[in-house]
């Protein structure tokens, strides 16, 4: 099974355990304790959001009972809770008409300081979104929401808005940094578009993860005990099973709703899963635009991609039908304690023990606990679509990475040279690519490595940067094992020059200054001259200030062949690995090229792979490659003049000797 195959079978088929979900949030809490003072502010505003829930359903009673009905207040049969008894002993002796105003005025205050949240209504600052898991995710992550409104709320918001984009942009960040330094045969395995879709989408689901295992359980239970206590010392001698209905709203929305966290997770993934097929598929049709055209499947290929998207929306609604059903088990809990409720305190108000003010009051506060009661019934589902995210973030994190091979530090320069010693090569699939490879290269030769397609040329030459390592055997520079070396050190020693041109959608002097970015504009033009780069680029209007299309698109292959070698000149490393530098380039630009690098190699190794014999035939020693072994190796002269051997038959090939014979 390929890695990308291993990872949607995580993605859509593995269960998700408790001490999987505490794993995931002891990680994810790496991101929060950079905005930690964010964290400890967040969690002081919703505690402090809550006040209104728990104190504006008193003033409302007092408008009730004791101004419109016009009960004194000595008279009222509940006692007032402690935060709320200094209001009722300033206001004992007030008037109808003076305690109206100074009740209204309480309120007021309330709704400056906790704005249009007074009653517990959440104030949210979104982006408009879809019905689909990536512009929700996205849109996590610059949204935010508040318990209150006024200015309370405004801070509220502000902080959260703050924390949620301090979490995501750590994770995010983490996440690319571990993507550019996946090795070779990872990224292989593992689609571009799928990448993306991690970064962008699944990252987000960091915030939710941390704050709901967190702040919002800390504020629900707060919530909850905070109203219990205020039921308990107002109501708990007239109405006593308000006490044991209040704290049985909890485990009964847990009941109802936790059964269903199973379903809710694989929904999720499987949402995810097929959002992420979708951004692939574009992603590759749009990377390989001429190869789809060339070929006829323009008209075909928007016909899968529609079936990709189709899939990806019908998904989705499959979460969005997991949650209607949630809501609908969380409601039903609710409302057999509310139907419950209500004929306790219509009971009680008929028979004078309560006044009708007081039936706000209780369902105020009963308000509060269900609210709180549904936030944790739903806390463990609503976590199986965030931790679902997490998890395929932190899939691709935990990948093998260079990150994690480190060693002593490098030299700058070479002294002596690079030696292959009993290399061999085996993919994980069984493939051997390399077996018993023996050949050294002192500095300031040319190396080339040539044979058959397949051969296992650039599997020899990623050795030597570590872009693959040997299954058996060492490769050795200036005597020490490259294993020991820091990996970000060797790679300053070595450049390689591949054989796809990868240019940025960049000017022409920043794509060449990519690997040395303090490169002076003197020291561009010279690279530049030496690649043949130089004749193209002057004629254009800008010059080297020339903005690039997508991946170069405005030059043709051979000028993107010589901006690549210019790239690889400028950064002026010991080691110069170049896979078929002129395969593109006419005769006079390779000639020239040619001369140019034999006459900065006095101070350097270079390795060309290549097929032309032009190019190969001025090395200091050639290496034939063929399934995997280098069968013969020399110069060209030495080579030629084995009788029937593998070069010499290669060289014939190419000049027609073969066909005269």
């Amino acid at each position: 099974m390929s890695s990308m195959e291993f990872s949607d079978s995580v993605d859509s088929q593995t269960e998700l355990k408790v001490r999987d979900v505490f794993a995931i949030l002891k990680r994810s809490f790496v991101y929060v304790w950079p905005v930690k003072h964010l964290f400890i502010l967040k969690f002081v505003l919703m505690a402090g959001s809550l006040i209104p829930l728990i104190v504006a359903p008193w003033p409302m009673k007092v408008l009730i009972d004791h101004v419109l009905l016009q009960q004194p207040l000595a008279e009222s049969t509940i006692r007032f809770p402690p935060f709320f008894q200094p209001f009722i002993d300033a206001m004992a002796t007030a008037e109808p008409g003076q305690l109206l105003v100074s009740t209204i005025l309480f309120l007021l205050l309330l709704f400056l300081i906790f704005g249009a949240g007074v009653g517990g209504r959440f104030n949210g600052a979104f982006l408009a979104q879809g019905q689909d898991t990536a512009t929700q995710s996205e849109n996590l992550i610059s949204a935010g929401w508040s318990m209150a409104g006024g200015l309370w709320g405004l801070i509220d918001l502000l902080c959260n808005i703050r924390l949620v984009q301090g979490v995501t942009n750590g994770l995010r960040t983490h996440l690319f940094q571990r993507l550019m330094r996946l090795p070779m045969r990872v990224l292989d395995d593992h689609r571009i578009g799928d990448g993306v879709y991690r970064t962008m989408y699944d990252a987000p689901s960091v915030q939710g993860v941390c704050f709901d295992l967190t702040l919002m359980p800390s504020i629900s239970v707060l919530s909850t005990l905070a109203s219990v206590y205020v039921i308990h010392y107002s109501y708990g001698i007239i109405i006593p099973e308000l006490i044991w209905l209040a704290l049985a709203t909890l485990p009964l929305a847990l009941l109802f709703t936790v059964p269903l966290a199973g379903t809710a997770r694989k929904a999720s993934q499987a949402s995810r899963g097929s959002g992420s097929a979708t951004t692939s598929h574009i992603e590759e049709n749009m990377s390989n635009i001429a190869t789809v055209q060339s070929h006829g499947r323009q008209d075909d290929e928007p016909g899968q991609f529609a079936e990709a998207s189709n899939e990806s929306f019908r998904q989705f609604r499959r979460v969005v039908s997991v949650n209607i059903l949630i809501n609908i088990a969380s409601t039903l809990a609710l409302a057999l304690v509310g139907l419950w409720v209500f004929f306790l305190v219509s009971d009680k108000i008929i028979s004078g023990e309560l006044s009708p003010g007081d039936f706000l009051v209780v369902f105020g506060l009963f308000g509060t606990v269900g609210g709180a009661a549904v936030t944790l019934g739903r806390l463990w589902v609503d976590l199986q679509g965030g931790v679902a995210g997490v998890r395929r973030v932190l899939f691709y994190i935990d990948l093998p990475n260079d990150d994690k091979v480190a060693g002593q530090d490098v030299s700058a320069r070479i002294s002596d040279g690079i030696v292959f010693d009993d290399v061999s090569l085996t993919y994980p699939d069984g493939r051997e690519a390399l077996r018993n490879i023996n050949w050294q290269a002192k500095v300031g030769e040319t190396i080339a490595v040539v044979g058959p397609t397949g051969a296992g040329k650039t599997s020899l030459a990623y050795m030597v940067p570590r872009f693959i390592q040997p299954t058996t055997g060492r490769v050795l520079i200036d005597g020490h094992d490259i294993q020991e070396f820091d990996v970000d050190g060797l790679r300053n020693l070595a450049t390689y020059v591949f054989q796809e041109h990868y240019l940025l959608a960049d000017t022409i002097a920043n794509n060449i200054r990519l690997g040395n970015p303090c490169a002076s504009d003197d020291d561009i033009r010279r690279v530049a001259d030496i690649s043949g780069a130089a004749e193209f680029i002057e004629i254009m209007p800008d010059g080297y200030e020339t903005m690039l299309g997508r991946d170069g698109g405005k030059l043709s292959v051979g000028q993107k062949q010589r901006l690549s070698i210019a790239r690889g000149l400028l950064r002026d490393t010991p080691i110069l690995i170049l896979d078929e530098p002129t395969a593109a380039l006419d005769p006079g630009t390779e000639r020239a090229l040619i001369a140019a690098l034999n006459a900065v190699k006095q101070d350097r190794i270079i390795i060309v792979i290549a097929h032309r014999l032009s190019t190969i035939s001025s090395a200091d020693r050639i290496l034939f490659m063929n399934e995997g072994r280098i069968t013969e190796q020399g110069s060209h002269d030495e080579l030629m003049a084995k009788a029937d051997g593998n070069y010499q038959h290669f060289v014939n090939l190419q000049t027609g000797n073969v066909l005269k014979e």
